[in-house]
């Protein structure tokens, strides 16, 4: 028997066995007796564990994307559930080229103010009137439009200067009992240069009237074009309320059009009233209206072409009012086919224009229209402020003029 080692602290341990786990060889392989404490890899067994393994591991991943993304989407999702109808409406619509254009048409007006305000040449004339004060500037348009109309776009731009360095805060409805009456157009940055080309001078002008009751006020806008017969005019004619709109400068309007007509002769005809009957208050409704009545075109037109032979109160129908035990009578007339088919295709920020300078004392007025400013990117124009508009106050019984 063999006797236990000493040590000069005593005694060891006697030395346990080492346990060497067999690894088996590849299939066919005899076994290496001599190599079993050593660990070999296995090839076949590792694709077999990798081939296993790969689903798994790309479904957790893929589990993983699709929660981040899911999480993403529900912050915009609940953005999205809290919007009402009508904005959702709005968001549709802006894919089509139209909309979009008029959802981006304040941003558009702004940046071509800024290459017109850029591309001014320093004249004699802007540099006088660069220290000018208000009056200076009123009595510098009525001079402009009324013996040298060649000054009027050095005059406008001095007057937008003027306004953008003071940021004068110009409120129109808080001037309302001043500002009704009718206010004529006497220079249009779009219109005027063109008339050189041949193109006819046009009658515009616009009528300011209170509401009735706290009701906002009410603008009515007229446009004749001259024809060659008979001394008449095709009148294309708008009405609506007159808001203020969100601008941080409070220089802003929206004229919220509510109807539409067209018309022939010497004098346009005078605001018609609400022909849907009030119910259209919004452009969803005003979709709805005119997808469910495309017989009105027919009608409308031939209900138009009766009146001029003095036919009245043709293809009236009455409907419920929204109001209990009432009714509204509608006409199937053209002038409500195009109110519908116009509130749809004119949202409010086609119908908001900035109002940069305006004296009631003096009647003048220096307006924007975004809606006109691309038409200074025509080969013949000029360009500068083609959305810029100059008008006056009239009289009582002033007559309407053509536009200079």
């Amino acid at each position: 028997m063999e006797k236990p080692s000493t040590h000069a602290m005593g005694p060891l341990r006697p030395s346990l066995p080492v346990y060497t786990p067999s690894v088996p060889s590849p299939r066919g392989a005899p076994w290496d007796t001599k190599a079993r404490h050593k660990v070999r890899v296995d090839p076949w067994r590792m694709r077999r564990i990798a081939a296993f393994l790969t689903p798994v591991l790309y479904k957790c991943r893929r589990h993983r994307k699709t929660k981040r993304q899911s999480q993403k989407a529900q912050a915009p999702q609940e953005k999205d559930e809290e919007k009402s109808l009508e904005e959702k409406f709005n968001d549709f619509t802006t894919v089509l080229p139209w909309f979009g254009f008029a959802a981006d048409i304040q941003q558009l007006h702004a940046e071509r103010r800024t290459r017109a305000r850029e591309a001014a040449e320093g004249t004699e004339l802007q540099q006088r009137l660069r220290l000018a004060d208000r009056s200076d500037l009123c009595n510098a348009l009525r001079h402009a439009y009324e013996k040298n109309p060649a000054e009027m776009p050095e005059v406008v731009e001095a007057v937008l200067q003027y306004a953008e360095a003071t940021k004068t805060r110009t409120e129109p409805t808080k001037v309302i009992d001043d500002l009704c009456g009718r206010w004529e157009a006497v220079w249009s940055g779009a219109f005027t240069p063109l008339q050189k080309f041949g193109i006819p001078r046009q009658s515009l002008w616009v009528e300011v009237t209170p509401g009735k009751d706290g009701d906002p006020p009410i603008v009515t806008a007229h446009s004749g074009l001259p024809l060659v017969l008979f001394g008449a005019y095709l009148w294309t004619s708008c009405a609506g309320d007159l808001l203020p709109a969100e601008s941080a400068s409070g220089s802003q309007v929206l004229i919220q059009f509510t109807r539409y007509w067209i018309d022939i002769g010497r004098e346009p005809r005078p605001d018609i009233g609400r022909v849907d009957g009030g119910f259209i208050n919004s452009r969803l409704s005003a979709f709805g209206a005119a997808l469910v009545t495309p017989v009105l075109l027919e009608f409308g037109a031939l209900k138009w072409l009766l009146e001029r032979f003095g036919f009245q109160r043709v293809f009236e129908v009455e409907v419920p009012s929204p109001e209990k035990e009432k009714t509204v009578k509608l006409q199937a007339s053209l002038e409500l086919y195009l109110t519908l088919l116009a509130r749809v295709a004119f949202p409010d920020s086609l119908s908001t224009c900035p109002v940069p300078f305006l004296d009631v004392k003096e009647g003048l007025c220096v307006y924007e229209i975004p809606m006109l400013g691309p038409l200074g990117d025509l080969p013949l124009h000029p360009g500068g402020n083609s959305a810029t508009l100059v008008a006056r106050k009239l009289a009582e019984d002033e007559p309407v003029q053509l536009m200079r």
